[in-house]
């Protein structure tokens, strides 16, 4: 019985493999697969929260984002070293494709009043110049601000982030979603190898 099925292969092999690609053509097209990268594709369309989600989306404007966690190995965020890490990467993170927005530390807007003049500033700037003492007011108005602390500056000063806005147009969102994700892991990779001071993590809903 084996030998005449083994010669039935051999006489009609090629039909076999012709056969057997064909098929295999016929299912792949018949039954496409791809990878969606998409986070709705976990919900369904009427799931209230994801509705509820889309309406403040429509409303104001589609925003998704990406932030770097920055923490130093000695955890201090305010040195020298780690405030031109942070300072640095927040110039950096508008490369980002589809980036429309840096919050960071560094960056933040501060407001103050001298006599009759009202100025507005980055809080942080040249970081490797800065003393002792400007690194310690920096850090008493990052952790007395509401705006930073527990958002990009933890309460003990050992963590900080660098968010980036992120606003994909939505209309290549297969490829899209890769392109931000393959900058975003190589630029992380770029602080790691030239602040070695620091750890970096990524989250966010990209």
């Amino acid at each position: 019985m084996i030998e005449r099925y083994g010669q039935w292969l051999i006489r009609w092999r090629y039909f076999i493999v012709i056969a057997t690609v064909g098929l295999v053509v016929l299912t792949t097209l018949g039954f496409p697969l791809r990878f969606d990268t998409d986070y709705r594709v976990f919900f369904s369309k009427e799931n209230p929260q994801l509705v509820a989600f889309e309406d403040l989306q429509n409303t104001y404007t589609k925003n998704d984002n990406v932030m770097f966690v920055l923490a130093p190995k000695d955890g201090q965020v305010f040195t020298n070293n780690m405030l031109d890490a942070v300072e640095w990467l927040t110039n950096e993170a508008w490369q980002i494709p589809y980036s429309i927005r840096v919050d960071s530390i560094t960056n933040f807007q501060y407001t103050y009043a001298e006599e009759d003049d009202l100025t507005v500033e980055d809080l942080i700037t040249d970081a490797m110049t800065l003393s002792q003492p400007d690194m310690a007011r920096a850090k008493e108005i990052a952790l007395s601000e509401p705006q930073l602390l527990n958002k990009l500056i933890s309460p003990t000063a050992h963590v900080t982030g660098v968010n980036v806005i992120i606003q994909l147009p939505g209309e290549h969102i297969d490829t899209e979603v890769p392109e931000v994700v393959v900058f975003v892991r190589d630029l992380a990779d770029k602080v790691r190898a030239r602040y070695p001071h620091l750890e970096v993590y990524l989250t966010g809903i990209v």
